[in-house]
């Protein structure tokens, strides 16, 4: 198998278009084509639907494009492995980080300690809205990833963390009732400041409005903690956030945090795939950030 056509096909299906692949790649479009036209003629299969709004792969396509990412990362794994190879762990490994969560605070202590122990080790960090973390670990384009839920999907393991609960965070002056917790009822009447619908985050306000009949008023949709920042500075609502992550983004801007009169909280996982093992590089940043969270999640019961 020519590693170099999964390497075009992947493009080709990243981008949707063949003629914007064979750009990137700086080769012919109809070289390009050819080269398409011999790999589904090698797996005896239609791998691209062709149409004037462009390509997207067929079912045999998906299969064949998430082991073409799988393989395309051991075939730069093992080159830097050999190239770079003086005796010391390496390897490339990414990580995805559910954003907004309590486990993307603890980013910056996973890179300082696989950087003191594993120097070789070159580290990715995801923790990117709009983007399904399970499918990237899913296509091998993580390691693996740190995210809410319990429930793998198939070819998916899932260890679970614990749970992540839940406050509102709002400007000073903001929420009703001194003191008080927010319930569902006054959450659904406050302008909110919130992720993309995709966020699960997002999806767990809109389940507890819709408790009490109600739809959430979200005045503006974020994509980035700087944005919330941002939003919250300038009074544009409140929002509700995991209460680690409250507490620290009150050290960058004034806010008042309250309990929810019903609890929302969601479990945490760290999700691996269980198709193949990890490479001893992945496995040692593994053995890193399950100790870190843990450690992590046994202070915040223990302060609880």
């Amino acid at each position: 198998m020519d590693t170099r056509r999964l390497e075009a096909f992947t493009k080709v299906v990243d981008l949707g278009s063949v003629t914007r692949a064979a750009s990137v790649l700086n080769i012919a479009q109809p070289a390009l084509s050819q080269q398409m036209i011999s790999l589904e003629a090698e797996f005896s299969a239609r791998l691209l639907n062709r149409s004037t709004r462009g390509v997207t792969p067929t079912d045999a396509g998906k299969v064949l494009y998430r082991y073409a990412k799988i393989i395309m990362r051991q075939v730069e794994e093992t080159r830097r492995n050999v190239l770079e190879h003086d005796g010391r762990m390496v390897g490339n490994v990414a990580v995805g980080l559910a954003p907004w969560s309590s486990v993307s605070l603890c980013g910056g202590a996973l890179i300082a300690e696989v950087r003191a122990s594993h120097p070789g080790v070159r580290l990715q960090i995801c923790d990117a809205f709009l983007i399904r973390l399970s499918e990237m670990v899913l296509n091998g384009e993580l390691d693996m990833a740190v995210l809410y839920g319990k429930s793998p999907a198939r070819g998916l393991n899932y260890i679970e963390l614990g749970e992540e609960h839940f406050s509102i965070a709002a400007p000073p002056g903001l929420l009703p009732g001194a003191g008080s917790t927010i319930d569902n009822e006054v959450l659904a009447d406050l302008p909110l400041v919130m992720p993309v619908r995709q966020s699960f985050a997002r999806q767990m306000v809109e389940r507890a409005c819709e408790s009490v009949h109600k739809t959430p008023d979200i005045t503006v949709e974020v994509h980035s903690a700087s944005n919330l920042v941002a939003a919250l500075d300038a009074g544009c609502g409140a929002t509700v956030l995991p209460v680690e992550v409250a507490q620290n983004l009150s050290r960058q801007t004034p806010l008042e945090i309250r309990p929810l009169g019903k609890e929302m909280r969601m479990p945490l996982s760290i999700c691996i795939p269980d198709s193949e093992g990890l490479s001893d590089a992945a496995f040692a940043v593994y053995q890193i950030l399950e100790r870190l969270l843990r450690e992590r999640h046994q202070t915040q019961q223990g302060a609880a």
